[in-house]
């Protein structure tokens, strides 16, 4: 299994290890919301359509040792729902 270390996350070589670092820090956000952590912290324009790709992908989540979380909500003004994501930690 790959390891992702501090220094990996601080400074990723990849769109998928970007959206591990932005999603690993167990706050629930949702797709436009990572995007815009992932351009604040490391100058990075990524999709949000490529960023739910990233988080579709278990096998290579699994690789990394994190597992998707999600839940979802109704917007109170758009009455459409919102999905929320985070990673978490795979107990090995």
């Amino acid at each position: 299994m790959s390891k992702l270390n501090n220094e990996n996350l601080s400074m990723p070589k990849s769109q998928q290890e970007r959206v591990i670092a932005v999603c690993s820090d167990g706050k629930y956000r949702t797709l436009d919301d990572i995007q815009r952590e992932i351009k604040k912290r490391f100058n990075q324009f990524d999709t949000t359509p490529a960023i739910s790709a990233r988080l579709r992908e278990n096998s290579k989540l699994s690789k990394y040792g994190y597992m998707k979380d999600k839940y979802h909500k109704i917007n109170e003004k758009t009455k459409k729902i919102c999905y929320y994501y985070t990673l978490k930690r795979v107990a090995q």
